[in-house]
């Protein structure tokens, strides 16, 4: 799998889709937001993103002016790439102006170094004037690409980029997917943006922010907007004091608390992971880290059962009851509260939290478990490192 968040599919969770509002025939309908519990939001509706890797796939199309273009042309530069209805009047809009700021955020020496690419999610609207009108209906006509071609052409790079497009109720849905691609044309970061007027500045910010890890060349400029992301993520990723449910094969029983000037390794599960893995058996491995923790000084280990995810109260204490006897505390977060606070995106998930509360390792498990040696080895590392 070359992105990581198709796994959220096994939770029931659909990709968010964009209903844009304009009919493929008559302009009444739109379709209704579906939006992703599984990602970590702000309040203001921002998503933070999803970290991939692997090439992105190259393509070639006509911009705005009648242009050939093709991405790879882009090598040496870090693309912002959106797909975007070329007769958009809800979402699109609001990405393509917080790209647009995104861009200008990193000041003019750095922004020489991004482009933005945005490709038609439209497919029966695709003629060159379309994206020209769009483009210039939004003031962006000279500051970006607006890429189309046959629906045929579109079809396949909206496979290509797992980018879902429909026509539901006269009207256009698609995943309002944007990607950040290095100077490589590697594929680092997928964003699905939300549509909230008041998080416009901040889903440009988080844009802006990326890209600044990205570019080739940093700047003054772009250093310090680096240096604001690093600022806010070590007070994101924190816990203070957070009680949580503990959870037996009898159900639930007692509390703990985290965050509460004692480190812990976190390992975020749940039932539905017995589909890809013997979920018992791994639960039980875990006791040889709480032992060799023990032994060794490390932080002792937390179970956390991502509970918004479960089928039933019931199902994590009955792969408790196949577990056996376990050497360490299994906890409920019963809201996903602690998995937004620590940053999880995935099942199974890892996270090293220190004696403030800060996240100082993370490890996504994309639903594998980290072997015994390789999870001891890689905890301590990072405890060492973190220690200093």
């Amino acid at each position: 799998m070359k992105t990581t968040w198709w796994p959220a599919i096994l939770l029931g969770v659909a990709l968010a889709v964009s209903g844009c509002g304009v009919a493929a025939k008559t302009a009444n309908t739109p379709s209704q937001l579906a939006t992703v519990s599984g990602q970590v939001q702000t309040p203001a509706n921002v998503d933070p993103g999803t970290p991939l890797q692997g090439a992105a796939p190259n393509f070639t199309l006509t911009d705005q002016f009648d242009q050939q273009v093709s991405l790879s042309q882009y090598r040496g530069k870090v693309v912002l790439l959106a797909f975007l209805d070329s007769r958009c009047t809800t979402i699109c809009p609001l990405t393509s102006e917080e790209m647009v700021m995104a861009k200008h955020m990193l000041g003019q020496k750095a922004a020489s170094e991004v482009q933005l690419v945005a490709v038609d999610a439209n497919p029966t609207a695709t003629a060159v004037s379309d994206v020209y009108s769009y483009s210039k209906a939004h003031g962006v006509l000279h500051q970006w690409v607006f890429l189309t071609g046959s629906k045929d052409q579109l079809a396949k790079i909206w496979r290509d980029y797992h980018i879902y497009v429909a026509i539901q109720h006269g009207a256009i849905d698609h995943t309002p997917g944007v990607y950040i691609l290095n100077a490589k044309g590697q594929e680092r970061r997928l964003y699905l943006t939300q549509m909230a007027y008041n998080g416009l500045g901040q889903q440009a910010q988080v844009f802006a922010q990326e890209l600044a890890r990205q570019l080739p060349h940093p700047t003054q400029a772009s250093a310090a907007v680096l240096h604001e992301a690093t600022q806010q993520e070590s007070q994101v990723h924190s816990l203070a004091r957070v009680k949580l449910p503990l959870v037996s094969s009898a159900g639930l029983a007692g509390s703990t608390v985290l965050g509460n000037g004692q480190p812990h390794l976190l390992v975020f599960a749940a039932s539905w992971l017995q589909q890809l893995s013997d979920v018992p058996a791994q639960l039980k491995a875990l006791n040889t880290y709480q032992q060799y923790a023990k032994v060794h000084h490390l932080p002792s280990l937390v179970v956390i059962d991502e509970a918004p995810t479960e089928p039933s109260a019931k199902a994590f204490p009955a792969v408790l009851q196949q577990a056996a006897r376990l050497h360490y505390p299994v906890a409920v977060d019963m809201n996903g509260a602690v998995a937004s606070r620590v940053g999880v995106r995935d099942i199974t998930w890892y996270a090293l939290v220190n004696s403030a509360g800060k996240v100082v390792w993370a490890h996504d498990g994309s639903n594998h478990w980290l072997s015994q040696p390789v999870l001891e080895a890689q905890v301590s590392k990072a405890w060492t490192k973190a220690s200093r």
